[in-house]
């Protein structure tokens, strides 16, 4: 399959079978930061599904930061479907290098997209650079609470071999928690943790 075509399947898995997964996700990272209102920045965001959800459970505005033009163009359709156009935009850039002001972010999120980031501690230190004073960041991935993963992991297994009824394929070389430490120590950020989730981890850090 082309890359139209990947860039296709893609976004109809992730409105069609991982759709539960952001509104489930905004409320629990706003819950654990307290943020009610800002900028949150959405690193990686593909068409913007979790970023948009932090938006529609709270106060505040979001960028929508992909390198690919395709998901770019995905995250503008989400933005106008969803009459959210006074509240979010979309950035087209590499997370390693973003054109943000320091401190200027309050709330950062990255669901799956942190296994394709080609610099780690590059990209980790950029987002703390971006990062205000008191704000937090979620990156990692994970499939919701077990009942929910079980759904999408049955879904998933009809729709891509690698996958099986009860568990996702097994993780990209280089995503374990280890590696990603690493990078994060590299980045000069030392006061973080990661925490487990069903099916994956999120590393979570502040400033």
């Amino acid at each position: 399959m082309g890359r139209n075509g990947d860039a296709e399947r893609f976004l109809a898995i992730s409105r069609e079978v991982f759709a539960p997964l952001y509104p489930y996700y905004a409320a629990r990272f706003l819950a654990a930061s307290g943020i009610t209102r800002g900028l949150c920045l959405d690193a990686g965001a593909g068409p913007g599904l979790l970023g948009l959800a932090v938006v529609e459970a709270s106060r505040c505005r979001v960028v929508l930061a992909d390198r690919s033009p395709a998901m770019l163009r995905a995250a503008r359709e989400e933005i106008a479907t969803r009459g959210l156009s006074g509240r979010a935009m979309v950035l087209g850039t590499d997370v390693s290098a973003l054109p943000l002001a320091e401190g200027c972010v309050d709330l950062v999120v990255s669901r799956g997209s942190v296994m394709f980031w080609d610099d780690l501690p590059r990209s980790f230190g950029e987002i703390r650079r971006v990062l205000a004073p008191g704000g937090r960041a979620y990156i990692g991935g994970g499939l919701g609470p077990p009942a929910m993963r079980l759904a999408i992991c049955r879904e998933m297994a009809g729709r891509d071999p690698r996958w099986r009824e009860n568990a996702p394929p097994p993780p990209r070389p280089g995503t374990d928690p280890d590696t990603q430490a690493a990078a994060l120590r590299a980045a000069g950020i030392h006061d973080f943790t990661i925490d487990p989730d069903d099916a994956g981890h999120w590393i979570v850090f502040g400033k």
